[in-house]
């Protein structure tokens, strides 16, 4: 499950503040390590935190290791949802999972053209492949090459599309529309975040 935790203070700003570079360490080391996805502070008070998919011991164990809930200084509510729709390149996942990412880089003179054609392909796939997550088409600032970011369930069913003739032909437009173009598959294998 996904988890919304809302941070209520319940001592004077002073002490929040005193406190804020342990809070801080707190949340870099569990966004490094893929527990926490989401953070930051809410315009009327207090802070929200999403979660990766966690089960309630995880979650409970990471509010009570927060030096805010150790010295009382918030106070934690939390809504659990269950994570299905999630934007290509967001892993919600705090272990590794079997999921892989496809980064699909191509060249091309014609991005508008290019970008169509992959869409193409892409929204076949998203329509009848099983295992595929979402995806996220990209164009360089330059206009010299489009990216592809695609988040798939498992290796196995990324390999499966290649077997569908639909999908074969309209990668081969897209392919046509390029000057180059090359694929590779990822995992995390370690997530740095911003130390500040």
């Amino acid at each position: 499950m996904i988890h919304v935790l809302t941070l209520t203070y319940l001592t004077p700003r002073e002490t929040v503040t005193a406190h804020l570079a342990e809070h801080k360490a707190w949340l870099r080391e569990h966004a490094d390590q893929g527990r926490i996805l989401l953070s930051g502070p809410r315009p009327e008070g207090g802070a929200v935190i999403v979660t990766a998919d966690l089960d309630e011991t995880q979650v409970r164990a990471l509010i009570e290791s927060d030096p805010w809930h150790k010295l009382g200084i918030a106070s934690y509510e939390h809504v659990a949802f269950e994570g299905r729709g999630v934007s290509p390149g967001v892993v919600t996942a705090a272990e590794p999972d079997e999921g892989v990412l496809l980064i699909n880089v191509a060249t091309t003179d014609d991005p508008a053209a290019s970008v169509a054609a992959l869409a193409s392909a892409v929204e076949h796939v998203s329509a009848t492949a099983d295992g595929f997550r979402g995806s996220r088409l990209l164009t360089s600032v330059e206009g010299d090459a489009i990216v592809n970011f695609a988040a798939w369930t498992d290796r196995k069913r990324f390999d499966a599309i290649f077997e569908d003739p639909e999908f074969t032909r309209r990668y081969q437009e897209f392919a046509k529309t390029t000057t180059g173009a090359k694929y590779r598959l990822y995992r995390t294998s370690r997530v740095i975040t911003p130390n500040r």
